[in-house]
């Protein structure tokens, strides 16, 4: 039996979901892979797009990944990628960084919903 999550929507109602697919975008060599696995037990494979992907069976092994490695995340469940959570590697900079340049936004394609040189971008 896969596990489940249950969590509550919007609207104060429940609903249940299995344990999301995990992407690891970027490159990553043989031995990091198996570092992960050792870990894990994820066994990440390519992706065919710049990436690795695995289906965890159950929840400690997200856990154990979150907690060894750093990494940025992002959670979609929509029409295009259904219950899929993404990881891209930390290099320690994103978690630290609380506001960003106008200059660099423009720089890293990130919209500046109306901001102007001089002002900064809350992260």
């Amino acid at each position: 039996m896969t596990e489940t999550i249950t969590r509550i929507n919007g609207n104060g109602q429940s609903y249940v979901t299995g344990l999301p697919k995990l992407i690891i975008i970027g490159q990553w060599n043989d031995v990091a892979l198996r570092h992960v696995f050792d870990n894990t037990g994820l066994n990440f494979t390519p992706n065919g797009w710049n990436g690795y992907e695995a289906q965890p069976v159950n929840s400690n092994q997200i856990v154990t990944l979150i907690m060894t490695y750093n990494f940025k995340t992002r959670y979609y469940n929509n029409a295009t990628y259904h219950n899929t959570l993404f990881l891209k590697d930390d290099h320690h900079v994103g978690y630290d960084v609380d506001s960003i340049c106008y200059d660099c936004c423009i720089e890293n394609n990130i919209s500046v919903h109306g901001l102007h040189p001089g002002d900064r971008l809350a992260c």
